[in-house]
This record gives C-alpha cells, structure tokens and sequence, in this order.
C-alpha cells in the first residue's frame, strides 16, 4: 500500500508540474523532456509514470478539476453559502486564474476527446448541483426568496458565472475583482426577499461610518 501511495503522490506530482506548464506555454509546452526538466526527473521517470501524452493530458485535467471540486466543498460549509461557490468558481485569485486558464486549454481538446467530453460534462454537472444545493439552503434559511425554482436557477448562475470567469480572463483589467464580485452581488440581488434586498443594499450604499454605527441585529446579539 504504502509503494501505492508513493506512485499515486510522484504521479500527482508531476501532473501538477505539466499544468504550470501548460498554464504559461499551452498544451505543445507540456512535452515529457520538458516535465522531466521542470521536475528534476529524466523523461525515463515521466513515462514511467504517464504512458503517453493523452495519459498526461487526462491526468492533469482531472488534477485541475479536483482543485475546483475541493473549493466548493469549502464553500459549501461557509455561512453564505450561494456567494461563496459562485465565487469558488470565478477567478478571483492567482491560483483560480491559473486554473481557468488551464481549463479553457482544456476544452479545446475535450471537445473531439470523448474522454476529456464526459469528464467536463460531469464536472459541470457536479457544479451544478452544488450551486443548487447551495440555493436550498438559502431558500431553507430565508435569505433566497422560495418561489424560484432552484434547478432553473442553478443553471441561469452557472452560465452568468461561466461567462464572467471567461470576460474576467481574457480582458482583466476591465473585470477586477471588484467587478466580479459586485456582479454577482447583482445576479443574486433579484432572488433575494423584497425585504432583505433592500437592505443589503441600504448598508451596501452606506457610508463606512453609519454601517459601523448602525450595526444588524445579528452583530448586536
């Protein structure tokens, strides 16, 4: 088992490695003499553990697809949890961005990859879910308004978030985080009660020092 493990973890490894370079030179960057420079192995070692570039390929979409999957399990624990997985998935860091780029790479081989075509069709089914899950929960706690339909809505905010993450990619400097965020803000605003709508954004208008001054009910408990 522990032989296993150590195979498992070298392979993840060097898969890491391939998708650095990939998200910096493309898919022809990820050649087995250049893994094995970046790794510090021989190319004896890389085919070792990948038999061929489509076993690269494969391996390494699935480890950026892993990466995703683990920050929408964190999302889905936090205390708000609609926002938290939209931005799970928006490219709003260094390593998100990375994995954007890495994934739009990716999909130019998955669509003639049946493979890679089944995976990606699972990965954004699987996102899916979760931002409904994360709709019923916030339909359960009164922040979401209840006459939505989470399905329709789950697959309205995926396609606002995909086509954001792809503005945000390819034109950043007119999609700061700021920007993305308050989108999204904009995107949920509408499914929010007519009450709890309002005020969000009465504070989100307010001056800093009224909202430290007037406080919710929630921070006054």
């Amino acid at each position: 088992m522990p032989a296993r493990t150590d195979h498992d973890q070298r392979r993840r490894h060097i898969a890491r490695i391939a998708a650095d370079l990939v998200a910096t030179g493309g898919l022809a960057a990820a050649t087995h003499r250049r893994i094995a420079e970046a790794s510090g192995a021989s190319t004896t070692v890389v085919s070792h553990y990948f038999t061929d570039k489509h076993d690269l390929v494969t391996t390494t979409y699935t480890e950026v697809g892993d990466r995703v999957t683990a920050r929408l399990q964190t999302a889905a624990d936090s205390t708000d949890p609609l926002p938290s997985t939209l931005e799970a998935l928006l490219p709003l860091d260094q390593d998100r961005i990375r994995d954007w780029r890495l994934l739009f790479t990716f999909l130019g081989v998955a669509a003639t990859d049946p493979e890679l075509t089944a995976q990606q069709r699972y990965r954004a089914t699987a996102a899916r879910t979760r931002i409904e899950h994360a709709i019923t929960t916030e339909q359960r706690a009164g922040r979401l308004r209840t006459d939505i339909d989470a399905d329709a809505t789950a697959r309205l905010l995926l396609a606002v978030v995909l086509g954001i993450g792809m503005q945000a990619l390819f034109d950043p400097a007119e999609w700061p985080q700021d920007r993305i965020r308050d989108t999204v803000h904009n995107a949920l605003a509408g499914l929010r009660p007519s009450n709890l709508a309002g005020e969000k954004r009465r504070r989100a208008n307010a001056p800093a020092s009224s909202r430290a001054s007037n406080p919710r009910p929630s921070d006054r408990n």
